[in-house]
């Protein structure tokens, strides 16, 4: 889009018709520079790139992006806002819900498994990844075994054509029944994590546990390796079920983010997040704008810059229109 455009009388409707048809993009063009019109603001926006989470965020129960989402995302691209998600799910279970945006070519990568990988969509390939060390892996495999948990280890499967390495220790019924079988997995089983001579790198470990057990388990596993693992327990809202997860202590969304966002030139005080849950904190933290949806729990609230009181869509039509810009716009 040619820089400088202020306001709806820019474009003529036949112009911006005539680029981006009938459409999604030419709905959200509209809105766009209407929102811009109204404002008084420029269509080229501040902020460079947006970063959305994708449960409790993008989606819902219903594993559904809502079109009014939709709509605003196309409207944001038409800002001049590239626009990526970043989410704690593998490749496979984030690719469904990327391709709900239809977002155009060619597409920014997408940040997964809470910034321990980033990976093209369109074609799965690595670019970024951040792997728990192997002896730190097996270690905490063995500790989730000795409370009765079996350890998944996720592994970059674009890289090794397996995706979870599953140690046979623990609950092995609850593993395959709230979590393999709910998903299009690759698994191979070992007795123990350290049994698998050739272990691709490890991403996250990650057990099913129920909600308490989960937080007992999360709680005492911080204790055992503070300062070398990340470890949460989590909902994993797409399969309904508890987990407690680690990741290596590179391994963040923030961290990942500014990977995919320096290809770009693009600083942190140029970046746009919002989240949901704990594992969002670093870049709700990290960037220019950071935002929590409204069921965020206490210490990302308190960490937002803003809540998105009236959910997601209206939060990007907002950002659109530049109610978010710093007063002094400076180069970020």
């Amino acid at each position: 889009m040619p820089g400088g455009l202020n306001g709806a009388d820019s474009l003529p409707e036949a112009g911006w018709r005539f680029v981006f048809g009938s459409g999604v993009w030419a709905e959200a063009f509209r809105l766009h520079l209407a929102a811009a019109a109204g404002s008084g603001c420029r269509v080229m926006a501040y902020y460079r790139l947006l970063a959305l989470d994708i449960d409790g965020t993008l989606v819902g129960p219903d594993q559904v992006v809502p079109a009014d989402v939709v709509a605003a995302v196309a409207a944001a691209q038409a800002s001049g806002v590239r626009v990526c998600v970043a989410t704690g799910r593998s490749f496979g279970e984030s690719v469904g819900i990327w391709r709900q945006l239809r977002l155009p070519a060619p597409a920014e990568p997408m940040v997964l498994v809470g910034g321990a990988l980033a990976a093209e969509p369109e074609s799965g390939r690595t670019i970024y990844q951040r792997a728990i060390p192997r002896e730190l892996a097996c270690e905490l495999a063995d500790a989730l075994g000795e409370m009765g948990c079996a350890a998944m280890a996720l592994v970059d499967g674009w890289r090794w054509e397996v995706d979870y390495v599953l140690a046979e220790t623990g609950d092995l019924a609850a593993a395959s029944r709230e979590w393999f079988d709910k998903m299009d997995a690759r698994v191979r089983r070992v007795p123990r994590l350290a049994d698998a001579e050739d272990l691709p790198d490890v991403l996250r470990v990650s057990a099913v546990a129920g909600a308490d057990e989960a937080r007992a388990a999360a709680e005492r596993l911080r204790g055992i390796f503070d300062g070398q693992l990340n470890v949460h327990a989590i909902l994993a809202p797409n399969y309904g079920v508890t987990v407690v997860e680690a990741h290596s202590v590179a391994a963040t969304k923030l961290s990942a983010l500014k990977y995919v966002a320096q290809g770009w030139r693009v600083g942190p005080g140029r970046i746009a997040a919002v989240g949901d849950d704990i594992n969002d904190l670093s870049m709700v933290r990290g960037v220019g704008l950071g935002v929590a949806m409204p069921a965020a729990p206490d210490v990302l609230l308190d960490a937002a810059d803003h809540v998105a009181v009236d959910g997601l869509a209206a939060f990007i039509r907002r950002f659109v229109a530049g109610e978010f810009d710093p007063d002094d716009r400076g180069t970020g």
